[in-house]
C-alpha cells in the first residue's frame, strides 16, 4: 500500500463540465498525440505490462537470470534425447531455483507501505534527495529493497534509494533523488519497489499507480545590473510605513524592546508614562520586471526558455539585491511587488514559480506539458491568440487585472523577435540572445532615469 504525504502534490483531476467543441477538438488532438509518443516511447508490450490489474507484478530477467534460463532449457533438451537420470536430476534442481526465487521475491514485496516525504519543488539541474519512509507490516524481514519514483520523460532522471534490510513490523528510510533536466511541472508514472532477492536472477517490481507533480523552477543566472540612476521625483518611491529609519514619524507609548534612545523623555515626564519616538522605513524604488516569453526562434520548443527564465529571474534577484521592490509582469499573469524589502528570498522564490510555469506565449505548449486538460487547452488557445497579433502587427497587451502603478519599467524581450511589440513603453530594455544570455540593454527614456 501506498501513504500519502501532506507534501506530495496533486494535480487536480479535469473536471466533467461540458466543453465547447473547439477545444474538445484541442484535448482530443492533445490525447491522442500522447498515446502515439507512448506506444513509441514503450512499445505494447511493456504499455501491457504497466497496467497493474493485468500484471500486479512486473518481472525484468537479469543477464544472470538469463543465464540460468538457457542452462535450464539445454539440460531439459539433453535430457530428454538422451534419457540420463543426472541430467534429470540436475534439471530439476534448476527448476526448483528458478521457482524458490519467484516465491521468495513475491513474499519480499508484500505488506510493504510507503509514504512520501519530499518539497514538491527542485531546482533545474540540481539533484533532489528523495525521503521516503518504507514500513514493513508483515511478521517477517524485507531484504534487498529499492524504491524510488519511476519516470518516462527523458528530461528527467531518477535514481532510487536502497534499503538492505527491514525488520518485522520495522521502519525505515530511504533516500532517492530525482534530477529535472528541464524547467516546468514534472509528473512521474508512480512509486515504484523493486527486488532482486534472493539470487538476482530476476528483479521483480511493484508499481504505486500514484503519480507525483513537481516543479522545476529555474536557475538564478548571475546579471551585471544596469545603472539606475536618479529616480524622477515622487513617482517611484513606495509609501513610507514605520521603521526602522531616519525620518521621524510619530510618538507612541514605549512597548518592550524599544531602545532608551528612542524614548522621547520631555514628552515622557509630562505624560507620567514612557514615550517613544516612532520613525518612517526608509521608501524603495518599485520596479516592475515584463517578460515577452515568445518563441526566440521559428523551430524553438518550451525548453528553449530555460535560460531566458534564468536571466530574468537573476535581473529580479539583483534588483532586489540593490534593496528595490520587484515586480513580474508576464503574457500570462503576474507577481505583485512586495512592499517587504526584507522578504527578498521569499519574493524570489515566487517569481521564480511563476516563471517555471511559463510556456511560449506564441506556441502550443507540448501535449505532454503536465497540466490538466482545461489548463493546457486554454494555454493553447490563449498562444493561438497571441500568434494571430504577433502575425498582424498589433502591439501585445498586458493581462488584464494587473498593478498600475508609477514604476520602473525592465521588458525584457529577444533580440531575434524584432516584429514583437508591446504596449507599454520601457525605461530599460533587456534585449536577449536565443540562449538566454542578454545580448543588449538599451535605454530609451534616459531623462526619466538620469544620467547612467
Amino acid at each position: 500500500m501506498l501513504r500519502r504525504s501532506p507534501f506530495a502534490a496533486a494535480v487536480p483531476p479535469p473536471s466533467k463540465a461540458p466543453v465547447n467543441p473547439a477545444t474538445a477538438r484541442l484535448l482530443a488532438q492533445r490525447h491522442r498525440i500522447l498515446a502515439r509518443a507512448r506506444r513509441q516511447q514503450l512499445g505494447f508490450w511493456r504499455s501491457l505490462g504497466r497496467s497493474n490489474r493485468l500484471f500486479p507484478r512486473k518481472l525484468i530477467v537479469t543477464r544472470e537470470g538469463k543465464w540460468i534460463i538457457g542452462i535450464t532449457l539445454l539440460l531439459g533438451a539433453g535430457a530428454v534425447n538422451t534419457g540420463n537420470n543426472l541430467l534429470y536430476l540436475v534439471l530439476s534442481l534448476c527448476i526448483s531455483v528458478i521457482s524458490v526465487s519467484g516465491i521468495l521475491s513475491e513474499l519480499n514485496l508484500k505488506g510493504i507501505a510507503v509514504q512520501r516525504h519530499y518539497p514538491t519543488e527542485l531546482t533545474l539541474g540540481e539533484a533532489m534527495p528523495l525521503r521516503l519512509e518504507v514500513q514493513n507490516d508483515k511478521g517477517r524481514s524485507a531484504l534487498h529493497i529499492e524504491v524510488g519514483e519511476l519516470v518516462d520523460d527523458a528530461d528527467v532522471e531518477a535514481r532510487p534509494g536502497y534499503l538492505l534490510q527491514l525488520a518485522p513490523h520495522e521502519k525505515g528510510q530511504a533516500f532517492a533523488q530525482l534530477r529535472a533536466l528541464r524547467r516546468g511541472p514534472i509528473a512521474t508514472v508512480g512509486l515504484q519497489i523493486t527486488t532482486g532477492y534472493p539470487f538476482g536472477f530476476a528483479r521483480k517490481v511493484r508499481l504505486y499507480d500514484t503519480p507525483a507533480y513537481l516543479l522545476s523552477l529555474p536557475n538564478v543566472a548571475h546579471v551585471d545590473l544596469p545603472r539606475l540612476g536618479a529616480p524622477a521625483r515622487g513617482s517611484l518611491d513606495l509609501g513610507r510605513k514605520a521603521g526602522q529609519g531616519d525620518a521621524f514619524r510619530a510618538l507612541r507609548d514605549a512597548r518592550a524592546g524599544d531602545s532608551l534612545r528612542d524614548i522621547h523623555w520631555k514628552v515622557s515626564a509630562r505624560r507620567e508614562r514612557l514615550i517613544a519616538r516612532e520613525w518612517e522605513a526608509d521608501a524603495s524604488r518599485l520596479c516592475l520586471v515584463r517578460f515577452v516569453h515568445v518563441a526566440p526562434e521559428p523551430d524553438s520548443d518550451v525548453g528553449s526558455l530555460d535560460g531566458a527564465c534564468a536571466t530574468v529571474a537573476g535581473l529580479c534577484a539583483a534588483l532586489l539585491n540593490a534593496g528595490l521592490s520587484v515586480g513580474l509582469e508576464t503574457l500570462r499573469g503576474q507577481v505583485t511587488a512586495s512592499l517587504e524589502t526584507t522578504a527578498n528570498s521569499e519574493q524570489l522564490l515566487r517569481i521564480r514559480r511563476h516563471l517555471a510555469q511559463l510556456t511560449l506565449a506564441d506556441r502550443r505548449p507540448p501535449a505532454s506539458w503536465p497540466v490538466p486538460d482545461e489548463e493546457w487547452a486554454e494555454l493553447a488557445q490563449r498562444a493561438d491568440a497571441t500568434a494571430a497579433e504577433i502575425a498582424r502587427g498589433a502591439p501585445l497587451s498586458w493581462p488584464e487585472g494587473l498593478q498600475r502603478m508609477s514604476a520602473e519599467l525592465f521588458i525584457v524581450g529577444f533580440a531575434s523577435r524584432p516584429e514583437v511589440r508591446v504596449a507599454a513603453p520601457a525605461h530599460v530594455q533587456v534585449l536577449l540572445a536565443p540562449d538566454g544570455t542578454i545580448a543588449s540593454v538599451l535605454r530609451p527614456d534616459a531623462r526619466t532615469l538620469g544620467a547612467a
